[in-house]
């Protein structure tokens, strides 16, 4: 069995979503110092680094983090597809129909954009350009009754410049349905196809997303 790293280590320069609250570490105890041992005080959004949306996330009465079973978390088939965009650009319904054969046949679909390469070399693009998936994409995703998540190498699946078409895809893929958005994704460099993957969320009650690892497993 092999295991892959599909996520990113936080990070307190991280970039994230404009508006989103930045991780913040302070260290209240140190051995260093004289202390018997070590402790932080960690304070962050919720939406920041690799993270998932629970349908809460834009369904006032859907599932939240801490609602999500094991058969949720844990997903079978899970597959990389190549959509190469520019910061700014669009994910449309026609870059996902060339998949679409191997669409029909995975549990989690992840898109791989190129944008991960933009992320520390230029963070002001990928936070606040990113990419979009179109609502029209999103309802496309969403018409694949064997998907349970979908993933991006991306800040999210909304760009700043088009907030409300962001918004619109979200709530395609998310309300009133049992299904997942891992945004922030660690992809460069990564196997395309994986016999599971695995979600392992911040589990804390109330919220509509965390802070997610995620695992790809390939089977030998």
């Amino acid at each position: 069995m092999r295991v892959y790293l599909l996520s990113h280590v936080l990070k307190e320069d991280d970039p994230v979503y404009p508006g989103t609250t930045p991780l913040r570490l302070e260290q209240v105890r140190s051995i260093s110092r004289g202390d018997t041992s070590n402790s932080w005080r960690m304070s962050m959004g919720n939406h920041v680094g690799t993270h998932v949306d629970a349908p809460n996330h834009f369904d006032d009465t859907g599932l939240k983090v801490e609602d999500l079973r094991v058969e949720d978390l844990v997903i079978e088939s899970g597959l990389v597809v190549e959509v190469p965009k520019a910061p700014g650009g669009s994910i449309e319904v026609e870059d996902l129909r060339a998949h679409e054969s191997r669409i029909e046949r995975c549990g989690m679909l992840m898109i791989r954009t190129g944008l991960q390469a933009y992320r520390w070399g230029y963070p002001s693009l990928y936070s606040g350009e990113g990419v979009s998936l179109h609502p029209d994409a999103a309802s496309y995703v969403a018409a694949f009754s064997n998907l349970k998540a979908l993933g991006i190498d991306a800040v999210s699946i909304s760009s700043p410049l088009r907030r409300e078409l962001g918004r619109a895809a979200h709530r395609r893929l998310l309300v009133s349905r049992r299904f997942l958005i891992v945004e922030d994704m660690d992809l460069a460099g990564k196997p395309i196809s994986y016999d599971y993957v695995i979600l392992a969320p911040l589990r804390a009650e109330k919220i509509d997303g965390a802070p997610c690892t995620v695992f790809g497993i390939k089977l030998d």
